[in-house]
């Protein structure tokens, strides 16, 4: 458990059945606090209905059957900014939908991206600050090919929170994924 709370519910939970480690509010039993038994991660929760579509003059929102919940997340995060248009939907150059950081060291995060178009040509990742931004800075020296999904951002800033995006290139045209924030380590 993530705290000594009176009253706490010490079943296995989350991806890879490891203890909770969120605020005594979400584990303590007394009435106006958390009443599930079990709190899943957007991670490890994936929608098991049939896949369906909403199809619109501009484009396609499409959620499929074993689609993870947080990539639905972020992609109709997407859709609310673009709308189910260019950079947003299914059926034209889009965003990866899937960003989320793997491993974080004090100088270090490692970044994992999925729901990739098949219309994107090379990423680029970018990270900035969030407390002191001063524009984003382009991690990666050469483009990434679209086969990699995975990438290293290096010599940052220990104990220091960063938004992270990436970039999808297709014909001259960008799109950005959502922008995630991670916090480094401590020295």
């Amino acid at each position: 458990m993530a705290c000594t709370c009176s009253n706490c519910n010490s079943d296995p939970c989350g991806c890879k059945d490891h203890g909770l480690t969120t605020p005594c509010g979400y584990t303590e039993c007394s009435t106006g606090n958390e009443r599930c038994d079990d709190v899943q991660c957007t991670e490890c929760v994936s929608y098991c209905g049939s896949t369906f579509r909403i199809e619109t003059p501009t484009g396609i929102l499409k959620v499929e059957s074993g689609e993870r919940l947080d990539q639905i997340l972020q992609k109709f995060a997407l859709m609310f900014v673009h709308g189910i248009d260019v950079c947003a939907a299914d059926n034209v150059h889009h965003a990866p939908y899937n960003l989320y950081a793997e491993t974080v060291t004090s100088t270090t995060i490692d970044i994992v991206w999925g729901g990739i178009s098949s219309l994107s040509e090379q990423f680029d990742v970018f990270y900035d600050t969030v407390d002191t931004p001063s524009g984003w800075t382009q991690a990666n020296a050469n483009p990434l090919a679209t086969a990699i999904d995975k990438y290293t951002i290096i010599d940052l800033a220990p104990a220091t929170e960063y938004k992270i995006k990436v970039e999808s290139t297709f014909g001259g045209n960008t799109c950005d994924s959502v922008e995630i924030l991670v916090t480094t380590l401590s020295a």
